[in-house]
């Protein structure tokens, strides 16, 4: 008798493995199709009308981009993750004003500049920026001045309206030494943000009307950082 219940438990265990497995670690199966994409989309999202899918984009084996235009024609940006054996649309912004995707909070190099913008606000290209504040603090008597630090990568948006780009090496050098160090603090500082800034064809600055300020939907299961929209008077000019 004893014998049977335990063989009755070990079998359990072998099938809870097997079960959890399959449910949370096994591999991606094929992405869903345009029209599914849409379907989902409008299923959970009503407001975004999703009506043409403009690419499939994996970042991962497990995350997706998904740009799309709306009926309204509005150009929109949709988060997909593959979790619990199922690709799940994580998030959806009914417009492509550029954000911050990290598929791994903990590792930078996993993050990507997203962005979709609606071609009646004619940008010819956009400057990314890493930007940390000056810091000045008296501790203990001693005083402790850290420098301003400014990272500018600049992407051309004329080809097509969506994209994406990974942050570029020095980049996430800089945050690995900057999220070591302010992590050690008692108090973080919370000095460091990413910007951007619109030009035309003419290199002028231009305000992207038709790219900004949409509706949202997430479930909760991605990382977004939102990019705050610069002026040149936000960028200091090497001397």
């Amino acid at each position: 008798m004893m014998k049977k219940k335990l063989w009755s438990v070990i079998f359990f265990i072998i099938f809870l493995s097997i079960f959890v497995y399959w449910f949370y670690f096994s591999k991606p199966t094929s992405f869903p199709t345009n029209e599914q994409l849409v379907e989902e989309m409008n299923s959970i999202f009503p407001e975004v009308s999703a009506n043409i899918i403009q690419d499939t984009i994996p970042i991962d084996e497990r995350h997706v981009l998904v740009p799309f235009i709306s009926k309204k024609k509005d150009y929109g940006l949709s988060y997909w993750a593959w979790k619990n054996h199922k690709w799940k649309v994580a998030s959806v912004n009914t417009k492509g004003q550029p954000m911050l995707w990290k598929p791994n909070i903990n590792d930078p190099s996993s993050f990507y500049f997203i962005w979709n913008i609606d071609p009646k606000d004619q940008l010819s290209s956009i400057h990314f920026y890493l930007i940390k504040d000056r810091g000045y603090h008296i501790t203990k008597g001693i005083e402790h001045y850290s420098p301003r630090v400014q990272l500018e990568k600049r992407v051309s948006v004329q080809d097509k309206s969506y994209g994406l780009m990974q942050l570029p090496d020095d980049w996430v050098t800089f945050m690995n030494a900057y999220i070591k160090v302010d992590s050690a603090k008692q108090s973080p500082d919370r000095d460091m943000f990413f910007g951007w800034i619109p030009y035309d064809q003419k290199n002028n600055e231009l305000f992207p009307e038709g790219s900004i300020n949409g509706t949202w939907y997430s479930n909760g299961n991605v990382d977004l950082e939102y990019v705050m929209i610069l002026n040149k008077g936000d960028i200091e000019i090497p001397r």
